[in-house]
């Protein structure tokens, strides 16, 4: 679709922006209102975040989810696959890392690789779903399942990262006691609070303001989401690339790129596998295959951001995750092409390779 080749090119901007200019980025991030009831804060990048995820909610057709769980399998499957494939390959990434010379740039990597993967399935898989070709209720239904068990995986994920990177995992990383505390305390509840409930809001708005206003709303919403996209990519490239620029390492980034890209392939490449494995028709295939792929990169480059803003190590696999996957999700969702079948008389008639879209 033209808006996502738009998207890519516009988030590449906005990362040379905050390598060049990081100044307001990094005045945006710290922006926070203190909650004095409960001693927490809200910052400017979660209020973004929380916009986005209400925006997505808003976007959900009640009557299509309850098609997609009334043959609740397809779904189970690629909810489960997405919150349990970061179990198998974060563990793999750690060993292979143990060879590297700095054993602090490693663990930084495990835990934004942890981050990113541990998030809920992107909102946006549902457009490149549709654009490919799959089933986009069932895909909806997969982001909001997984939407509602992040609370759950995020402190799930953090807890791995925590033994991956602690003294008998890849060295001694000085933020394992914060990375425990996040585990604990910090991801629940940056999820429920930023993710789950924003998103539920939405959904429940647009119950009560029926289909047809809630349809006049969409090009303000569309655009609403581009800004707020284009804003967090700004704000929480600009103290990581900002950093890296200022004191560039070349080998670290080849690294954060090589790796962002090596796992954002293989969760690609292992919704296909069960896709095949499954038998799905095309369309399911589809909508699983993106499932499985695509994670919220902007709610991990969030929390990120909040809680490791002097390692830039763990932002930058999340910032390139969050670019590569775009990609990826791009060169895996072109539309079918037409097919030619032969005819009779030496004529041929043309047919999609895929289902009608329900």
């Amino acid at each position: 679709m033209a808006a996502q080749r738009r998207l890519l090119w516009l988030m590449l901007a906005c990362y040379f922006l905050a390598g060049v200019v990081p100044a307001a980025g990094e005045t945006l991030r710290a922006l926070a209102l203190r909650i004095p009831a409960c001693g927490a804060a809200l910052t400017f990048p979660m209020v973004l975040l929380a916009v986005m995820l209400f925006n997505a909610g808003l976007g959900v057709r009640v009557a299509d989810l309850r098609v997609v769980v009334s043959r609740p399998v397809r779904l189970i499957l690629g909810v489960a696959a997405n919150a349990l494939l970061p179990l198998l390959v974060l563990p793999l990434i750690a060993l292979g890392l143990r060879t590297w010379p700095d054993p602090a740039e490693t663990e930084g990597l495990v835990v934004g690789l942890m981050l990113v993967l541990a998030m809920p399935i992107a909102g946006g898989a549902a457009s490149w779903g549709q654009n490919a070709g799959g089933n986009v209720p069932l895909v909806v239904a997969m982001v909001i399942g997984s939407t509602l068990l992040s609370p759950l995986t995020v402190p799930l994920g953090m807890h791995l990262a925590g033994q991956l990177v602690g003294p008998y995992g890849v060295g001694p990383l000085d933020d394992t006691t914060k990375v425990d505390m996040i585990a604990r305390t910090g991801a629940g509840g940056f999820a429920l609070v930023s993710v789950v409930l924003p998103c539920l809001a939405g959904i429940l708005l647009r119950i009560a303001l029926g289909e047809d206003r809630t349809r006049r709303t969409v090009p303000t919403v569309k655009a609403v989401n581009l800004v707020n996209i284009l804003l967090l990519c700004y704000i929480n490239a600009a103290g990581a690339l900002g950093q890296a620029l200022a004191h560039p390492d070349p080998d670290l980034m080849v690294l954060a790129l090589g790796l962002s890209g090596a796992v954002c392939c293989l969760t690609f490449c292992c919704g296909r596998w069960l896709a095949r494995w499954t038998r799905c028709d095309q369309p399911d295939g589809i909508a699983l295959t993106f499932a499985t792929g695509m994670n919220n990169s902007s709610a991990a480059a969030v929390l990120a951001a909040s809680w490791f803003s002097h390692r830039p190590e763990v932002l930058l696999p999340i910032l390139s995750y969050s670019l590569l996957q775009k990609i990826t999700a791009g060169t895996a969702g072109r539309p079918p092409r037409p097919e030619k079948r032969p005819l009779t008389g030496g004529t041929t008639v043309t047919e999609r390779t895929a289902t009608p879209q329900r």
